[in-house]
């Protein structure tokens, strides 16, 4: 009884402890959940699954079976248009014009030389001028020559081997006054003129008409395209016509100490000989 009695006794004491010890774990348990030991920091896995996921692959570049091998270029220019017969045909009337009204100016430089030691006789000159004009184009170019003469390579310095061009240019009038001695005039074509066309033809320049202004207005060309012929070929047929005609068509003038041509009557037959065609005033000779 007396244990029993003490055990009753000493319940309230045992159940006062058990709660403190319980109170007691509680707050250590509480503690340790506040300050946690640090734990690895997590590592990403580096080792390859057995089975890769597969993507279908984009499709490749395929390089075309021929590959150019020239780089296109831009489209040139369109060329400038040709200018029409009408419109050229009034270019050649304006030269002639202008080159009619130089014979008679300034612009021709007239002179008067007395040949020789001797004042009985005159010569008045005057220089050449012309006009190049590009029978594609249009284009014309101004040309003052010398007493009697223009320089062929005046023209040439001024032109084109793949244009076509017409040639104008004046003969002035050539006065030798002395003492009974008529004047002496010469109009049509020089057989000079003739020499330097076909020396330009043989140099690859193209030349489609050649005209003289005098005291009118004449034009030669040849019949067929770029068969000027040459000074060989063109004495040779003065040589047939004279003898055929059974005359000279030729003198030679002391005073000026220069062979002169009857052009004038020389040139409708010659043209012929040559196949050129000849005219004057627009009236066909030959």
């Amino acid at each position: 009884m007396n244990i029993q009695r003490k055990i009753t006794m000493l319940r309230p004491a045992l159940i006062f402890l058990l709660v403190l010890f319980l109170a007691a774990a509680g707050c250590l348990g509480q503690k340790a959940a506040e300050n946690p030991a640090p734990s690895p920091a997590p590592v990403l896995a580096t080792t390859i699954p057995a089975t890769v996921l597969t993507t279908t692959p984009a499709t490749p570049f395929t390089t075309p079976a021929t590959i150019p091998t020239t780089i296109p270029t831009a489209s040139p220019a369109p060329a400038p248009a040709r200018i029409s017969d009408a419109a050229l045909n009034a270019r050649m009337v304006d030269a002639r014009n202008q080159l009619n009204n130089f014979i008679e100016s300034d612009v021709a430089e007239t002179i008067i030389t007395h040949p020789g030691s001797s004042h009985e006789c005159e010569v008045k000159k005057s220089r050449e001028l012309g006009y190049l004009i590009d029978a594609e184009t249009g284009e014309s170019t101004f040309i003052k020559g010398d007493y009697g003469s223009i320089n062929a390579s005046l023209f040439s310095g001024q032109m084109r081997k793949d244009h076509e061009y017409i040639i104008i240019h004046t003969h002035p009038k050539v006065w030798t006054v002395c003492p009974g001695r008529a004047i002496t005039s010469l109009y049509t074509f020089s057989i000079g003129d003739l020499d330097a066309t076909a020396n330009l033809a043989g140099q690859g320049y193209h030349i489609r008409t050649l005209i003289a202004i005098s005291d009118k207005e004449y034009r030669i060309a040849p019949g067929i395209k770029d068969t000027w012929k040459s000074g060989p070929e063109i004495r040779e047929a003065i040589t047939r016509i004279e003898k055929r005609m059974e005359a000279p068509f030729s003198y030679y003038d002391p005073l000026l100490g220069q062979e002169f041509y009857d052009v004038d009557n020389l040139m409708p037959l010659l043209a012929k000989e040559l196949n050129y065609s000849y005219s004057a005033n627009g009236v066909t000779i030959a």
